[in-house]
């Protein structure tokens, strides 16, 4: 698993030794996300949207940690962030109460969240959290059940979430449920690229952004097709990213309510700025080492357009 810490060398020895020895206490970190392509095709029998998505990880994330609570009946969940619920509809909450079932013990552990990523910004952050949880809770009680097991658990918590079980670049289809690693040559031009992200002052419901997409049917919808070839044009690409595989469904029906989202990255794409809303937003990214403007000149324009207030942050691709 990439990006985890644990507390201690003794714990790091096991870990690194595959050994199914307790551990007290785990210190892991959850990264953000952002799709460089998301691409909704139309909402399906289960009312899930299907859709295509390259994933990547960011070094930027939140701080959690995990320990076992001996003789305890109840999980506890305590937050740096007042505005972070921390009641029975959390997802880190949703994820201890699934693992105990499929566990078949009684085992309570008490989750330590330092919170990084805004909220309600499409970078994943409730996902990666609940994810790193599952991961956590496994290798608390010595590793019981399978990566394959987890990956279902996740599935069941949200579509993002089974991204987060293996943070890799990866292609991501179905509902969300469907992952596969991107080619190694491509997960190597990915790693180490240079991202900004900067999001407005306010949170965008995921909900309400999927039904936004339902309500604009079926011009709001991308064919498979389509995004099945602006991923094959990667591949010919040579060592850049091409600024047309950033592609987001939800851009374009955000925008209607949010105007200064699409104003600012229609800006910024025409000073040369490869730039995109991730998942539902309402955070943007920009890829930094292809930008022609200063990184200083774009912080002023992001600030300008959205306020003071924004949330702006640099970091790379895992």
């Amino acid at each position: 698993m990439k990006c985890a810490k644990l507390s201690g060398s003794v714990s790091l020895l096991l870990y690194l030794c595959g050994m199914k020895d307790y551990v007290a206490e785990m210190h892991l970190h959850t990264p953000a996300k952002v799709n460089l392509m998301l691409s909704v095709h139309g909402q399906r029998a289960d009312g899930f949207h299907a859709l295509t998505s390259l994933v990547v990880s960011l070094a930027f994330g939140d701080e959690l940690k995990v320990r076992l609570l001996d003789g305890a009946k109840s999980d506890r969940l305590n937050c740096n962030d007042a505005n972070v619920p921390t009641g029975t509809d959390n997802l880190i909450l949703k994820a201890a109460r699934l693992f105990r079932v499929r566990l078949g013990r009684t085992v309570f552990f008490e989750f330590d969240l330092e919170k990084l990523i805004p909220m309600g910004a499409g970078l994943g952050g409730g996902s990666s959290n609940a994810s790193s949880a599952l991961l956590a809770m496994n290798r608390l009680c010595g590793g019981p059940l399978s990566t394959f097991v987890l990956l279902e658990l996740a599935a069941e918590l949200g579509s993002d979430c089974p991204f987060f079980i293996d943070p890799q670049p990866s292609l991501i289809s179905g509902r969300g449920e469907i992952i596969n690693a991107v080619d190694p040559e491509l997960a190597k031009r990915l790693c180490g690229q240079s991202v900004v992200l900067f999001r407005p002052p306010f949170a965008i419901n995921t909900a309400w952004a999927y039904a936004q997409l339902a309500a604009a049917a079926p011009a709001s919808y991308e064919a498979p097709e389509l995004a099945a070839k602006r991923l094959e044009s990667i591949m010919k690409s040579g060592t850049e990213l091409p600024s047309r595989l950033l592609y987001n469904s939800f851009e374009a029906v955000v925008g209607r309510k949010y105007l200064a989202l699409p104003s600012l990255l229609s800006s910024l794409r025409e000073l040369g700025v490869p730039c995109l809303m991730s998942g539902s937003g309402s955070c943007c990214f920009a890829l930094l080492e292809q930008a022609a403007i200063p990184t200083a000149q774009l912080q002023e324009l992001c600030y300008n357009a959205l306020g003071e207030a924004a949330f702006w942050i640099e970091t790379e691709i895992c």
